[in-house]
């Protein structure tokens, strides 16, 4: 995947500037050049890409903040009210 981006200097010329994130294989990397992108030299910068580790969110993380705090009061005592309903005894 790469990014393709054209722009002009001051000085009216185009810019173009490609973004690709590619794999290093023993201090080796390719890049390929889109056919658009004409040119006979280029400027090389390399950043390290640092991988992003995704976590689990907990439940309690990921409904933080669901329903407002005025329903949940509602919603606690409806739920009181169901399982006092079961604690009856019913002979």
């Amino acid at each position: 995947m790469y990014y393709l981006c054209n722009s002009k200097k001051l000085d009216k010329r185009p810019m173009q500037a490609l973004r690709q994130i590619v794999n290093v294989h023993n201090n080796f990397f390719q890049v390929a050049l889109p056919p658009e992108f004409k040119t006979n030299r280029v400027e090389i910068i390399v950043f390290p890409v640092e991988e992003k580790v995704e976590r689990k969110l907990k439940n309690s993380e990921r409904f933080c903040r669901a329903i407002s705090k005025g329903t949940a009061e509602k919603l606690h005592n409806h739920i009181n009210e169901v399982r006092n309903e079961w604690e009856r005894n019913i002979y």
